[in-house]
């Protein structure tokens, strides 16, 4: 498994996080990481949000 030290929001400094097992096929480029020591996920480079008007809800009061 992939390691990088990295700051881990719950633990307070640079930890050492790891991909875990990917239940969605990914592999190896699974952007989820692990902290070893408290398990808080990070995502890294999470894919973009699509873009165009399915992308976005319309406004409140307008018929979709």
């Amino acid at each position: 498994m992939p390691t990088l030290q990295l700051p881990c929001p719950s633990c307070g400094d640079e930890r050492v996080f790891e991909t875990p097992p990917c239940t969605d096929g990914h592999g190896a480029d699974c952007a989820e990481l692990a902290c070893r020591d408290c398990g808080a996920a990070l995502l890294v480079d999470p894919p973009a949000p699509a873009r165009g008007p399915a992308a976005y809800p319309p406004p409140l009061g307008v018929a979709a």
